[in-house]
């Protein structure tokens, strides 16, 4: 098809398909000749994708042109089908007791742990401070997470009694990104391709919830081992030994 043929079946502008393609986000048309340029059903698909991107995801361009790429080179991975799909999963995955988002000051205030010290667990992921027009939220998640900082503290981890700092959830912030990563690469790999995306969110949700009791079960299972080496050896090895 001729580029009147394909403004009209999109609704893009030729000036913004243009810009798609010189921005990479749209592959180049096939050139029979000199001046002639004819479009096919990859350019159409892909000019539906980037709009339905842009209205219903409100997604940047340059986080627009990773989607399309990754959906290019790996057609299989099925990404497209599975956008939005975090919205779905939320409502579906055991929420904390906390059902209402809280703005910043009002959990500092709840938990009594400073707005400072929450700014810390920001700034390496352990919580998401979300700005707003109308100042600084945390998530019911985000909410929770920051009650149980407290009551950790409450408990005795403390700096002052016991040498906690919020330096030492660093770690738990990690390796949850990592783990997270690896799962929804999986996840999306796997499935994309073989199930809409209510089934996706109801899967998805069960397995965030099994994989949760994985763990609880897998770190206590692993305390204690590391608890009984340190019995054997009479004491815990150095740290750059671990």
């Amino acid at each position: 098809m001729k580029m009147k043929e394909l403004e009209r079946e999109t609704g893009i502008g030729r000036e913004t398909i243009r810009f798609y393609i010189r921005e990479g986000l749209l592959p180049e048309p096939v050139r029979p000749k000199r001046n002639v340029a004819d479009y096919g059903p990859q350019h159409v698909a892909r000019l539906k994708l980037i709009r339905r991107l842009q209205q219903e995801r409100f997604l940047p361009l340059s986080v627009i042109k990773t989607i399309v790429k990754a959906e290019a080179n790996d057609p299989a991975a099925g990404f497209e089908a599975f956008i939005g799909l975090e919205s779905r999963l939320g409502p579906l995955v055991s929420e904390p007791r906390n059902p209402e988002p809280m703005r910043l000051a009002d959990v500092a205030a709840k938990t009594k742990i400073s707005v400072e010290d929450i700014r810390q667990f920001d700034s390496f992921g352990y919580v998401h401070i979300e700005k707003r027009d109308d100042g600084e939220w945390l998530n019911p998640r985000n909410v929770r997470l920051i009650e149980l900082i407290g009551e950790s503290r409450a408990s005795g981890f403390t700096e002052e009694d016991a040498g906690y700092t919020i330096e030492d959830f660093r770690i738990y912030a990690q390796m949850a990104g990592v783990l997270a990563h690896h799962e929804v690469t999986q996840f999306y790999r796997n499935l994309g391709r073989r199930i809409n995306s209510e089934d996706a969110a109801r899967l998805a949700a069960r397995g965030v919830q099994i994989v949760n009791e994985i763990m609880a079960l897998l770190r206590t299972e692993k305390i204690i081992g590391e608890m009984e080496r340190a019995s054997v050896r009479g004491g815990t090895p150095d740290r750059e030994d671990d």
